[in-house]
Order: structure tokens, then sequence, then C-alpha cells
């Protein structure tokens, strides 16, 4: 007996190609699911960094009477405290077994190093000179960031409010020192910033640094610290903190073009009591600027997006409390 045979329909052209236009559609859909739900990782990822670099001042702070630091990352003289692999908040947390900052990087951010490990910061008056193959060596023994440490963190506060008498906010003659738990008294510590995401201005010819051979952008190291401001009754003093070397490394949005040359949108702070915020660059500037105005009285600066949520004001005595 012959056995009917059995006939196989194969896919038309227009069936297959039908199939390929669902699974495009399909991909094209989930893509961008995907890609937010791993901007959202690496953002959660940042916040648990900060964290742990703020939980790591706090921990310095009581093994050195109540001090969170030995000052900034600089190895510039005056401006810094000593060698950067010798003093600074990099090398306390490394020597003293805290962090190792430099495996804590942002993983969003554009920057993948500090600006002050670049030619333009290790040049000039210097505690040590580096050559190209000690900084590849301290990039990798992780002496390196990207987060921006807060000038109050560094220097606490002028030690005079008259701009003609301490009149260069990073030079270590004119400031108090680093910050300590003592200073926290006046501001809210959930108020006071340790770190931030540094902001990033890639096209910017000075702001690069050499590693491995390659030229990668550098992230800003240090807030500004204190804008000039008109007191009444006292004319012109140091008034509130410049925060705009913070800036936006998370997410996307609309491009920021000159020496800026990203599109991220969302920047992260860690604060003295341990917790992390997260803001939007609204203005997209590429940095959490601010811009004058006349607050309680006082003609300073207002905050383009921090406001009210960090304090900019004096830590060591009244005057300007905000």
């Amino acid at each position: 007996m012959i056995s009917p045979r059995r006939h196989t329909r194969a896919f038309t052209l227009i069936e297959l190609l039908v199939v390929i236009a669902i699974i495009a559609l399909l991909i094209s859909i989930l893509l961008p699911s995907l890609g937010a739900a791993r901007e959202t990782a690496r953002t959660t990822r940042c916040a648990s960094n900060q964290r742990q670099l703020a939980m790591a001042s706090l921990t310095h702070g009581n093994d050195n009477r109540g001090a969170f630091s030995t000052g900034p990352f600089d190895n510039r003289v005056e401006r810094g405290y000593g060698a950067i692999d010798e003093k600074g908040w990099v090398a306390d947390f490394i020597k003293g077994g805290y962090a190792i900052p430099g495996k804590l990087l942002c993983p969003s951010s554009p920057a993948r190093a500090s600006n002050r490990l670049g030619p333009m910061r290790l040049d000039g008056p210097v505690y040590k000179t580096f050559s190209q193959e000690q900084v590849d060596a301290l990039i990798d023994e992780g002496y390196n960031t990207n987060y921006c440490q807060s000038w109050y963190m560094a220097y606490t506060a002028m030690k005079s409010i008259d701009p003609r008498v301490a009149f260069i906010p990073e030079n270590i003659n004119y400031v108090l020192g680093p910050l300590q738990e003592k200073h926290l008294g006046k501001a809210p510590a959930s108020m006071v910033p340790l770190f931030g995401d540094g902001a990033v201005w890639s096209l910017d010819p000075n702001e690069y640094v050499i590693y491995q051979g390659n030229r990668i952008p550098g992230a800003k190291t240090l807030t500004d610290g204190p804008a000039q401001a008109v007191l009444p009754g006292r004319g012109r003093v140091w008034g509130r903190q410049s925060y705009n070397r913070w800036g936006p490394v998370h997410g996307k949005s609309s491009f920021v073009g000159g020496i800026i040359g990203h599109d991220r949108m969302i920047g992260q702070i860690a604060f003295a009591d341990g917790h992390v915020a997260s803001f939007m660059d609204t203005i997209r500037d590429g940095s959490f600027g601010s811009s004058n105005a006349v607050m309680q009285g006082i003609t300073t600066i207002k905050y383009d997006e921090l406001e009210g949520k960090v304090y900019g004001g004096w830590l060591t005595q009244a005057g300007i409390d905000f």
C-alpha cells in the first residue's frame, strides 16, 4: 500500500518579510526599555558608591578627632596639603582602609578620571612630580575619582570674610582647613554636601587626563567655594558657595554644546548625614549653576536647581545662613 504524500508548506516571501518586520518592531520597542533599565542600574550604583564615600568620611572623622579628611585631592602647593598619594581625601581613604575611590567611579560619567591627574594640574609648583608611568600606576592603585568634593569638606570656611584680606578661596593660607564634625552644628547635616558627580566638560582642552596612552575627559574634582556677596552694613564679603563644578552625568536629554559636549541630565550629591539625592539639570547648561539675586536682603547667588535643598551659607558664623 502506498502511503499518502506529505506536503510541507514553506513560508512565502511576504510572510517572511512580515515576521522580520514584527521582530524589528519588537526590538525597537524593547531596546529603549533595556537602555533605561541599564541606566537606572548605573544611577543606583553611583548613589551606592557616593554613599560609601560619605560613610568613609564619617568613619575617618571618628578615627581622626572629627576631621572628615585631610583636605582636597590636589598635588599643587598651596591648593592641597601634600602630595596626592599622601594627603587629601583620596589618600586618606586608601591608606586608612576606608575605601578605594578609584574602584568606586560613577559608571555613567563620561569622565573616567579626575582632572587633578591631568597635565594641566600636575604641572607648576607641586608637592611631588609624577611621570606619566607613575600617573598610570596611581590610577591603577585607586588614586582617582570622577566625583567632586565640596569646598566645605576641603576647606570649611574663609579665615576672613573680607575678600581684601583673604582673596583666594582655594589657597590653604586663606581658609580654615578641612571640615570637622564640630563645624556642622550651624547647618543641618542633611543639607551640608560632601561629594557630588563631577561636572564633565568633555571638549575643554584643559580638562583631560592621559591614561595608558589615551586622552580621556577629566571630571571636576572640587567645587569653586564661596562667591562674593554684598551684606547690608558690611559691604562686599565672601558669600554662598558656587556649585557649578557639579553637574549631570546620568540619563539623556538634549545635547549641550560648547565645552560641555554631552547630553546627560541628572547628577547626584552625597551629604554629611550619609544620604544621597538626585538633581536634574533643568537649565540644560551641563552644570548646577546659579544666578545673581537678592535673598533675605543680601545680594548673593541663587541656585538654579539646588536651592532650598543644598546649604550654601557660612558654616562657622552667623550672617549668611541659607
